[in-house]
């Protein structure tokens, strides 16, 4: 046989004497004769030093078991809740099972498959790095490898050897030779004392069950074991078990991938805002204001007072975000899945974009369900016979401006101001807006000034979801602010050059 070019690519002449040899290393020897359960995910997390991590799904159809990362980097993985493949970032080596691998048996198979890679293959992806330059740095294992090489001529690659050589020495690991013949012969003699007459295709389905959760081993892998041991008899119990389609499971468990409750920046919550149908309804109840990087419960516990107009967050509120802020996540998208001619490894050099998000998960329910529970707790008397003009007007003065004043605050001309005194005036949708930024008004008021001209905002028109966002994402920001806002996501802005 050539020698391999890697020094560290791992030759195993005898698998069942390298399952003895990795439970002599990590200090279970004495189960090489006597049975009982191998402590798999001790040797893993207490021996190996490694995370356990089981709340990811792998994959969409349910086809990778598992994976391990040698070192830090990003491994990919699937997002239920947005149906999409994303970056989970991982700083130290860790063992990923998939999420959908609620049987104990299925489970430890994998944590054992894992656990010989980092014991025996870790060095040959460190050499890699070392002295050639290579970037792969996790195993991606799939429920089954091909037989026939992924090279021209029928040979395999060294990574499918390695991967071959885990998924047939893991089963032995957990059900050594010696001590898995003595526990079935225990069993079958147990079973047989009293009737020894018995159909024994119903004995061997009993010595594979308990074998099986002695062992803490699926049936179908206890089956195999028995088997290859020389118990015929099991051979009619290996085959594969029925697996439910990824896509009809119950997934309980959602993606830790994402860096939940993170500041946004305006644009990047308009860009959601006009994507996201939740968010949009959530903000467009006006019970939200925007402060720090967050949306914040307009209330008095959450916001305060910090002068010229502007609210700050309360120490309270910093300090229980998921009470009383929206939920912002970011998450890593790739640009292409699974770089490399492998389809087992991850590579370091793979190139992940942030993105921000904005999920329906629990806390963004419930914090929509209290906006549409919310009243505000300023009222004014509002006659509905009144013009926009004359609501304005009405403002204006309880504010005590000026015609310097509404010029300053507004952008507005003289003329406008005017037109404003007069309270006939039919203005049109941008000057009442900058008439309300101005004003510093809340949407519900904004809306209410708009429904007394015959307007309301039009979802879908970026213009006036523009403008309706005013009120929400800059909610009391001045109007140099609001401009240059516009200016950015190419939307005209407020101010003397407009049509009135």
């Amino acid at each position: 046989m050539a020698k391999a070019a890697n020094p560290f690519m791992h030759y195993v002449a005898d698998y069942e004497k390298e399952a003895e040899a990795f439970l002599t290393k990590y200090e279970c020897a004495d189960a090489i004769d006597n049975p009982r359960p191998i402590p798999i995910r001790d040797i893993a997390t207490r021996l190996m030093s490694l995370e356990i991590i089981d709340t990811e799904y792998l994959s969409f159809d349910g086809s990778v078991q598992g994976a391990i990362a040698f070192t830090k980097g990003i491994i990919e993985v699937y997002d239920w809740s947005a149906e999409e493949t994303i970056g989970y970032e991982v700083s130290q080596p860790a063992i990923f099972v998939d999420a959908d691998i609620m049987n104990i048996g299925r489970f430890n198979n994998t944590l054992g498959h894992e656990c010989f890679h980092w014991w025996r293959h870790r060095n040959y992806f460190n050499y890699k790095r070392n002295h050639e330059n290579g970037t792969e740095f996790a195993f991606r294992c799939n429920r089954g490898i091909s037989t026939t090489g992924n090279l021209i001529g029928g040979q395999w690659s060294d990574v499918d050897k390695m991967e071959w050589q885990a998924k047939t020495i893991a089963p032995k690991i957990l059900m050594p030779r010696a001590a898995f013949k003595k526990k079935v012969d225990h069993i079958y003699q147990m079973l047989l004392a009293d009737n020894p007459n018995a159909d024994h295709s119903i004995v061997t389905k009993y010595v594979i069950d308990n074998v099986a959760d002695f062992f803490e081993v699926s049936r179908q892998s206890a089956a195999i074991r028995m088997y290859e041991l020389g118990y015929g008899e099991a051979e009619a119990y290996c085959a594969g078990e029925s697996n439910t389609p990824t896509s009809q499971l119950q997934h309980r468990k959602t993606t830790q991938a994402k860096r939940h409750q993170r500041p946004i920046s305006p644009l990047d919550a308009f860009r959601l805002y006009r994507e996201n149908d939740l968010l949009r309804a959530t903000l467009d109840t006006g019970a939200f204001c925007f402060s720090e990087g967050y949306f914040v419960l307009n209330d008095e516990r959450y916001l305060f007072d910090a002068g010229n107009g502007v609210k700050a967050m309360t120490p309270y509120a910093k300090e229980h975000l998921a009470e009383c802020t929206l939920d912002f996540s970011i998450k890593l998208i790739p640009d292409s899945l699974m770089h490399g001619a492998s389809q087992m490894m991850f590579r370091s050099d793979s190139v992940f974009n942030t993105e921000s998000a904005y999920d329906a998960n629990t806390q963004n329910t419930e914090l929509f369900n209290k906006a549409k529970d919310f009243e505000k707790k300023l009222k004014r008397a509002q006659a509905t016979a009144i013009t926009p003009a004359a609501w304005m007007k009405k403002r204006m003065a309880e504010e005590n401006w000026y015609e310097y004043t509404f010029e300053t605050k507004t952008g507005l001309d003289k003329m406008s101001f005017s037109r404003v005194q007069g309270e006939r005036h039919k203005f049109t949708m941008r000057p009442l807006v900058a008439m309300g930024v101005g004003l510093g008004l809340d949407l519900q008021e904004m809306e209410e000034v708009l429904r007394l001209g015959g307007m309301t905002f039009v979802d879908g028109d970026k213009e006036q979801e523009a403008y309706k966002y005013l009120f929400t994402g800059f909610y009391q920001q001045d109007i140099e602010t609001c401009n240059a806002f516009l200016t950015e996501v190419g939307v005209t802005p407020l101010g003397t050059k407009q049509r009135l």
